[in-house]
């Protein structure tokens, strides 16, 4: 007998970037699956190594059915916060960056995202990297980068 926290049908939401551990097809090992606070639907639960609860969940938006573990996952019944970029992912900065008068990094530079700071769940932070600078930033210096479409 399974003690499974999540039903079938039970909507969820993943609380961590699910990533390819080498057993999805098609993509390769550490490829973003499933993007922290995506919502989904239980299939299945079953047990890993007969002690780890695994759930099988669809996420309709995305077309998948992926594994995830019980504490990849909360109700979404769960107040939550979402951060607008992610691990890897590539932002540009909306200021200018400086410290004691030198100009560090100007407004529309791009930035590589290293980490997430989400102790304050209303304003998350960003550790972010450019060139040799890696600086903590609040979510308000960063746009996405728009995708330019490729014409003939």
């Amino acid at each position: 007998m399974i003690d499974a926290k999540f039903e079938y049908g039970t909507e969820v939401r993943v609380i961590k970037n699910i990533r390819n551990d080498g057993s999805f097809p098609g993509c390769k090992k550490g490829d973003l699956l499933v993007r922290r606070g995506s919502v989904g639907y239980v299939q299945q639960a079953g047990l890993f190594l007969q002690e780890q609860v695994i759930y099988q969940v669809h996420f309709l938006q995305r077309g998948l059915t992926v594994g995830c573990r019980e504490t990849e996952l909360v109700g979404t019944e769960q107040q939550w916060f979402s951060n607008r970029f992610e691990y890897g992912d590539k932002a540009r900065l909306t200021l200018r960056l400086g410290s004691q008068g030198n100009i560090l990094a100007e407004a529309g530079e791009v930035v590589d995202i290293l980490a997430v700071d989400r102790r304050s769940p209303e304003s998350p932070s960003y550790r972010i990297q450019y060139h040799d600078l890696d600086v903590m930033v609040p979510e308000r210096a960063l746009s996405a980068i728009e995708e330019v479409a490729y014409v003939e």
